[in-house]
C-alpha cells in the first residue's frame, strides 16, 4: 500500500450533516453545520463549533440555546442551500420551504420536515483559533414515529441513514458550485415536500 502525506485537514468519515436553529421569535435563524460531536453520556451533551462571523454565532451566545435538527437524505439540496446563503440578506426559512415548530425547552424553533430534533442548552464555550466550541446540555428530544425503534430509539438505519454520509468536511461551497441551480433543487424539494 502506497500512502502520501496531505495537507493537514478535518476529514473524518462518515460527516454528519445538520440544520441548527437558534435565536428566538424573527430573529430565529438557521444553518448548516459539520462540526458537531456527541460528547457526554450523563447528561447527554453535545459539542458544536462555529465561526464568530457568522450571524448564528451571535444568537448562540446571546441565548446559549440551539436546536440539532437532522435532515432527511432527500434534503441535501436543502443543506446545501441554507449553509452557502447568510440570514444577512435572506431569508431561509421562506427560501428553503422549511416550516419553523416550537420548541419545549428552548427558544429556538425545530425544524418541521426533519425527523429528528435536539434541544439543547449551552453549558459552555471556548474560543478556539477559527471557531467558538459550545458544549451544551441535550435537555429535549423529538423524533418521527417512522425513525424509531421497538424500544422508541432513533434508529438511523430506519432511515436510511438520514444525512450521515461519508463526505469532505469543506469550509467554502466545490469548484462547481452554482447557486441559481442549487436554488432550483431547493425549490423542487420544498415543492415537493
Amino acid at each position: 500500500m502506497t500512502k502520501v502525506q496531505l495537507a493537514p485537514d478535518t476529514t473524518l468519515f462518515p460527516v454528519p450533516i445538520v440544520l441548527i436553529t437558534c435565536g428566538a421569535g424573527n430573529e430565529a435563524n438557521l444553518f448548516t453545520l459539520n462540526r458537531i460531536s456527541s460528547c457526554n453520556a450523563e447528561p447527554p451533551m453535545i459539542a458544536i463549533s462555529v465561526r464568530p462571523s457568522r450571524a448564528s454565532h451571535d444568537l448562540i451566545e446571546k441565548l446559549g440555546e440551539f436546536v440539532v435538527n437532522i435532515p432527511w437524505p432527500d434534503m441535501e439540496s436543502v443543506c446545501d442551500y441554507v449553509g452557502t446563503t447568510t440570514a444577512r440578506t435572506t431569508d431561509k426559512w421562506a427560501e428553503a420551504g422549511l416550516t419553523r415548530l416550537p420548541a419545549t425547552a428552548v427558544q429556538p424553533p425545530l425544524i418541521a420536515q426533519c425527523p429528528v430534533n435536539i434541544e439543547c442548552r449551552v453549558q459552555r464555550s471556548m474560543s478556539l483559533p477559527s471557531h467558538s466550541l459550545f458544549v451544551a446540555e441535550v435537555v429535549a428530544l423529538h423524533a418521527d414515529t417512522s425513525v424509531l425503534n421497538e424500544r422508541q430509539e432513533v434508529d438511523f438505519a430506519l432511515a436510511h441513514g438520514l444525512s450521515y454520509r461519508s463526505g469532505i468536511v469543506r469550509e467554502r461551497p466545490a469548484d462547481n458550485f452554482r447557486p441559481d441551480a442549487l436554488w432550483q433543487k431547493v425549490r423542487a424539494w420544498s415543492s415537493y415536500a
